[in-house]
């Protein structure tokens, strides 16, 4: 089942991959894409993981 949080994920990695290659963005701006999407990411990641501990895999005890 895909959840939220693995379509933001595929959304930002195909992001990620697609202004790369296209001449939307200058060298510079696309720099600051890739550093502000990355702790975007990280933060996103960061909450679920620690917030609210909603992890995909638990352990069965």
């Amino acid at each position: 089942m895909m959840t939220t949080f693995h379509i933001i994920h595929v959304v930002v990695g195909a992001w990620l991959a697609f202004i790369n290659y296209t001449r939307m963005l200058d060298p510079s701006t696309l720099a600051w894409n890739n550093i502000i999407l990355g702790i975007v990411v990280a933060v996103y990641n960061a909450y679920y993981l620690f917030a609210k501990g909603n992890v995909d895999v638990k352990n069965k005890s």
